[in-house]
């Protein structure tokens, strides 16, 4: 091309393409209104999921897209999504970056999961160079003046200093300013130690941190919407000073063995969901996550049964989020267990089944979640015939091993014990032949007896 006016329309041309194809992207603030959040929580079916951080990925379904995969969970959080950042323009803060993509991409996930929730992460005690610059005044430093370290890569940040705290709020408060996200995600919130410290060096007292955590969510809270979600990184500890405050504990719990957890530790995780169902703030959102053990594959048999444990006492012990991590990858694994429609929740929370300690049942509009901590194994009893969805047995007596659960979805029609499709006098002789005992049990007071009679031949007439 001899004439320069059409060179200059060629590469004018293959610049708008790239801009199209995400090359070259225009930072934009991000100021979008707000979708509502209490209707996402509380439409959303069970089980219901989480992601953290970029841990969407799903290692064993390569039919899906990543999309497809991220909108399998009904939660998650990264720093922030969408590959936007934060960005200080003279003194304020704000989410910025390629506005087109980021609202393309959130249309896609609700579009594909309408009840998702999605999270900004804001650096809290841990951050890097890059993130913030080198000569960064909040760096926490050693009586040397080196900033002091927690992983390679990665510093500590003092967010006892007030100018740390003024960021944080700031950031908080423009991920609010943001509709793209429902809420923003603390790492590291210990009301019990402190956590400015490294090689048993306490650089804070816990005092110290707990006033400073006051009054980051004092300052938010007072400028944000009611709805807006607060989760912190609590592991298995309760946070009695801050649930005012807190939304969701994120329990990242780690196995205390290398063959899996403890009953110790199972039980103190256990206690702690329960706890944060009653005392945080509502919305409530709490997400219980447990790991594999690395002695096996993501599928192998113990795996499976830890995730069915963690599964089914988010079930029984909350209205929460679950999650299970292959922590030796950077992706999850997604088990077919997870694909149970159980509906939504009818039956009351965190109520020990038949007064046994440890043994947990709680009803759903399609079937029953079973968590069983008792000690040993538990034949479970149910109202009509079922099919465990992990032992694929039908009927209406089922045997939990301990330190298990089961998900149980409901089969032919209410009292149809032999599953004929109709309620008729074979049933009552199915039932005839448990008198006595608790596996003919229809009602769930324990026994079969006249009771659970009546109740099938009740049904005759309808």
């Amino acid at each position: 091309m001899k004439n320069p006016l059409q060179w200059i329309y060629l590469y004018l041309l293959l610049f708008y393409l790239l801009i199209a194809a995400n090359v070259f992207a225009v930072d934009e603030i991000c100021d979008l209104p707000h979708l509502p959040v209490h209707e996402r929580i509380e439409n959303r079916t069970y089980p219901s999921l989480f992601s953290a951080w970029r841990s969407y990925r799903v290692e064993n379904l390569p039919q899906l897209s990543d999309t497809e995969r991220w909108a399998m969970r009904d939660l998650y959080w990264n720093q922030p999504p969408f590959n936007l950042r934060f960005d200080q323009s003279s003194n304020e803060w704000n989410v910025i970056g390629y506005m087109p993509y980021a609202e393309q991409k959130r249309s896609e996930l609700l579009e594909l999961n309408p009840n998702m929730i999605i999270l900004a992460g804001i650096p809290f005690r841990v951050s890097f160079v890059g993130y913030y610059p080198e000569d960064f005044p909040y760096w926490l430093r050693d009586e040397e003046g080196n900033i002091v370290s927690f992983v390679p890569g990665h510093f500590l940040l003092d967010f006892t200093h007030p100018g740390m705290q003024d960021i944080i709020v700031r950031q908080a408060l423009a991920v609010a300013q943001c509709g793209l996200y429902d809420g923003i995600m603390f790492d590291w919130w210990n009301e019990q130690h402190a956590v400015l410290s490294h090689n048993g060096m306490n650089y804070r007292t816990l005092e110290a941190e707990q006033q400073a955590r006051d009054n980051i969510l004092q300052r938010i809270r007072a400028q944000v919407r009611d709805d807006f979600l607060i989760i912190g990184n609590t592991n298995t500890r309760k946070i009695p000073r801050t649930a005012w405050a807190i939304n969701g504990t994120f329990m990242e719990n780690i196995p205390d063995t290398t063959n899996g957890y403890s009953r110790r530790q199972i039980k103190e995780i256990e206690d702690t969901l329960l706890w944060s169902e009653e005392n945080l703030r509502s919305p409530q959102v709490n997400c219980l996550q447990g790991f594999n053990i690395l002695q096996e594959p993501a599928d192998g048999p113990n795996s499976r049964q830890w995730m069915r444990l963690f599964t089914t006492m988010s079930l029984t012990c909350s209205d929460g989020y679950v999650s299970y991590m292959y922590y030796s990858l950077s992706n999850h694994h997604h088990y077919a267990f997870w694909d149970a429609d159980l509906g939504t929740p009818i039956g009351p929370k965190g109520q020990p089944h038949q007064e046994i300690e440890g043994l947990y049942l709680r009803e759903y509009t399609n079937g029953w979640a079973v968590y069983n901590r008792s000690g040993k194994e538990q034949a479970i009893n149910l109202p009509r015939a079922s099919i465990g969805v992990s032992s694929n047995k039908q009927d209406i007596t089922h045997l939990l091993p301990d330190l298990d659960g089961e998900i149980y979805l409901r089969i032919g029609k209410p009292y149809d014990l032999n599953r004929d499709g109709a309620i008729n006098v074979l049933d009552l002789i199915i039932v005839s032949q448990h008198f006595g005992t608790a596996a003919g049990d229809i009602n769930g007071d324990g026994e079969t007896n006249i009771l659970d009679l009546t109740l099938i031949a009740q049904q005759f007439r309808q």
